[in-house]
């Protein structure tokens, strides 16, 4: 996985569905730094967000200030992840925002 920091202002840069990045938009903080399409979104600043719906990583994102760091994984690694975690396990998986020590 990799960190990639796209700034935020009203637009994200990259266009997601079932967490997995679809789309990039040319010239847009996401596509300078890096990011690819066929990726599943597994962070957001820190807080995981494996399991939850596309709305709900939407509003994490909407809730961050103008930069975020985006944690992003290959879609071959999250679905052999995600195919040993079992469906019950990922709907428990501890959401909330990390805190700082």
């Amino acid at each position: 996985s990799s960190g990639i920091n796209a700034e935020y202002g009203g637009h994200i840069g990259f266009q997601f569905k079932k967490g997995k990045i679809n789309a990039i938009v040319k010239d847009s903080s996401a596509a300078r730094n890096g990011m690819l399409t066929d990726h599943f979104i597994t962070e957001i600043d820190g807080q995981n967000v494996v399991g939850m719906s596309d709305d709900k990583i939407l509003k994490v994102i909407k809730s961050k200030e103008r930069t975020v760091t985006v944690t992003v994984m290959p879609e071959f690694v999250y679905d052999h992840m995600v195919k040993h975690l079992g469906k019950s396990l990922k709907k428990h998986m501890d959401h909330s925002e990390p805190t700082e020590l």
